[in-house]
């Protein structure tokens, strides 16, 4: 019940123009971000992203934003022998709670640089004010010399099924998406070696899965980024029945082909919109992304939409009478009351 007047909170924010522009985003504060993931801990929302050491907004009701410093207070180095100019900016990051700790996946690379990395971090507590509150950073969990030819190893998104077992999914249009297994007990690699299953071999950046009623659904973010209103990102999706793929589109091609189906495009007001990972409280889930603002200058801003399912049984950002629910995702987003 709280979630659906939750939802009704945005959408009427939206009807009365809460926030002033003419995006339809109703979100107000701190809104400047790229490459957003989001976690609730008790009562606080916090939304991880690109950065300098990871920054973190907070919100207690996913309309006003405020920025909250950032994961790393000082430079991490561990990667300056593969990428010495290394700016100190961190990517995409994706978080979630899973055996009593914070779950932190980050990028490490440089623009135009393909020496890419994934990082890994850990934390008891989100609340800045704890005792417990301490990020650990454990350094490199996969990098380009292993994490297939060419492909470049950023942009990860962790996925825990029913089961336990724990995937992650990383890359971009250098060489394409893959999908590995992770430790569970440790959340690294299982080996140094691993096995790669490839879900692109050029298509998309940005990938997230989720998984619905009888299919794991991608999401990747194909198209210009980065330059404001010339931009025009936007997020494709397929779906599967296994993790592992084919994934599909709705015409029935497959992703190993680079084929997909549009999920969410920008418009006049925000010409690019993309880089999305997904959020579930209680019986809605939510698209949370950055879009090119043209009334903000072409910044980048954060949106959160409650996501739906249309007639074809597949999600959309277009209101319909049935939310789209997951179905055996035991990533936890929402932690304590």
């Amino acid at each position: 019940m709280k979630s659906f007047v939750s939802l009704l909170f945005l959408m009427g924010a939206f009807s009365t123009g809460l926030y002033a522009q003419d995006t339809g985003n109703v979100l107000k504060g701190d809104l400047k971000v790229h490459d957003p993931v989001m976690i609730k801990q008790k009562g606080t929302y916090y939304i991880f992203s690109t950065g300098k050491g990871v920054p973190i907004k907070t919100s207690k009701d996913k309309i006003t934003w405020q920025n909250s410093g950032n994961v790393f207070a000082s430079p991490l180095t561990w990667f300056k022998q593969d990428i010495p100019n290394q700016d100190g900016a961190l990517w995409a990051p994706d978080i979630h709670y899973r055996n009593g700790q914070f779950h932190l996946y980050y990028s490490v690379s440089g623009w135009m640089n393909f020496n890419s990395s994934i990082g890994y971090a850990t934390n008891a507590t989100l609340d800045q004010s704890s005792p417990l509150y301490k990020w650990i950073d454990h350094g490199q969990i996969i990098s380009y010399k292993n994490g297939g030819e060419k492909v470049n190893v950023i942009d990860p998104n962790i996925v825990v099924e029913k089961n336990g077992t724990v995937w992650m999914l990383y890359g971009s249009y250098q060489g394409g998406l893959r999908l590995v297994e992770l430790d569970a007990k440790t959340g690294k690699l299982k080996s140094d070696k691993p096995e790669l299953t490839t879900i692109t071999t050029s298509l998309g950046e940005g990938s997230y899965i989720i998984r619905g009623a009888g299919y794991y659904y991608i999401f990747a973010s194909r198209g210009i980024c980065c330059k404001g209103i010339q931009s025009n990102y936007q997020v494709v999706m397929g779906r599967s029945k296994n993790i592992r793929g084919p994934y599909l589109t709705k015409k029935g091609e497959s992703w190993v082909n680079n084929k997909y189906t549009l999920f969410l495009e920008g418009n006049y007001a925000e010409p690019g919109r993309g880089h999305n990972g997904f959020f579930t409280e209680k019986d809605t889930t939510f698209i949370v992304y950055h879009a090119y603002t043209r009334s903000a200058g072409g910044t980048s801003m954060l949106n959160i939409k409650p996501v739906y399912v249309d007639a074809d049984g597949w999600p959309t950002i277009n209101v319909t009478k049935k939310l789209f629910k997951l179905n055996g995702d035991k990533k936890a987003q929402v932690i304590g009351k």
